[in-house]
């Protein structure tokens, strides 16, 4: 396909830009195909805290890992679309297929990846959002720009195909469940086992939350500071979840011990975005031989007494 399209794009940062001149939305060519790559039109986007965080220049995978800004970049690392242009030896799509778009790139070959851990792998970049941009394989650069546009260049192996009556609103839910489902996946949750959810509120905590109900827990425990959003959780199903509300200075330590009689929880999925109190907590109150699932990037050094 041939041709301009529009794309918000992030071309610096608020610190050194103003607020004003940061995201911008250009005419820039639409994208070409290699093999093995598909060009979607997208239907939704979403955004985050992360891209608010890009934007501020303040993300940081940790103080030895710093991101190489790429810009301009089109942003967006969440969203779905339908297929309009196939690339060469690319087999498992067609033209017209609705898709959620997994924006995580990863080089497929390394131990990790041949395991299904992609999530270690160290080329692994992210579509529309900063990363190691200077580092890995060169041809992973294809896909710095992200969904915040009206055509995107994705792998064809990044694309999940969706039911043809599926709602694409609903669907647009679909990633951020996947994130604490494949977390609570590799912690080995079983029916029956208790999780507690530290960082709950947000939408991947949420999705986390949904994930354990479905996978049989009996309980689970969200653990987050704004008490409104913590009723609406409960809400979902009042006889399966409990909340403790940092924010009205609740104890992780004394609520996990009366929701569980004093077992505690067999699993903990941790997203607080910064801080590592409340995450140290939560692992003291995990049962003998419980398992933890780190998903936020959060920076800070993890020391266990």
């Amino acid at each position: 396909m041939h041709g301009t399209m529009k794309a918000a794009r992030l071309h610096g940062f608020e610190s050194t830009h103003g607020s004003r001149e940061v995201v911008r939305v250009d005419d820039v060519p639409i994208p070409d195909l290699a093999t093995g790559e598909v060009l979607i039109r997208v239907l939704r986007a979403g955004l985050n805290h992360g891209d608010l965080h890009m934007r501020e220049d303040a993300v940081q995978y940790s103080p030895e890992v710093k991101t190489v800004p790429d810009l301009p970049m089109t942003i967006g690392h969440d969203g779905l679309g339908e297929v309009v242009e196939i690339g060469p030896d690319v087999e498992n799509l067609r033209v017209g297929d609705r898709v959620v778009v997994i924006c995580s790139i990863t080089c497929g070959f390394c131990k990790y990846c041949r395991t299904e851990r992609q999530h270690l792998c160290q080329t692994k970049k992210t579509m529309g959002f900063l990363t190691k941009w200077g580092e890995g394989p060169a041809y992973l650069r294809r896909y710095k720009d992200g969904l915040w546009a009206e055509y995107c260049r994705v792998p064809a192996g990044n694309l999940v195909v969706l039911p043809r009556d599926a709602d694409i609103d609903e669907m647009c839910k679909v990633s951020q469940i996947n994130v604490g489902y494949r977390a609570l996946k590799r912690a080995r949750l079983h029916s029956g086992e208790i999780v507690l959810v530290n960082g709950a509120s947000g939408i991947t905590g949420i999705g986390t939350v949904l994930s354990a109900l479905a996978m049989g827990a009996p309980l689970v425990i969200a653990v987050a500071r704004n008490p409104v959003r913590l009723r609406r959780i409960r809400a979902i199903d009042p006889k399966r979840i409990g909340t403790i509300a940092l924010g009205r200075g609740e104890s992780i330590t004394s609520k996990v011990k009366e929701l569980t009689d004093g077992q505690g929880a067999s699993v903990l999925a941790e997203l607080a975005p910064g801080g590592i109190e409340t995450t140290i907590e939560c692992i003291k109150n995990l049962e003998p031989g419980g398992r933890v699932a780190l998903i936020a990037p959060n920076p800070e050094p993890l020391n266990l007494p």
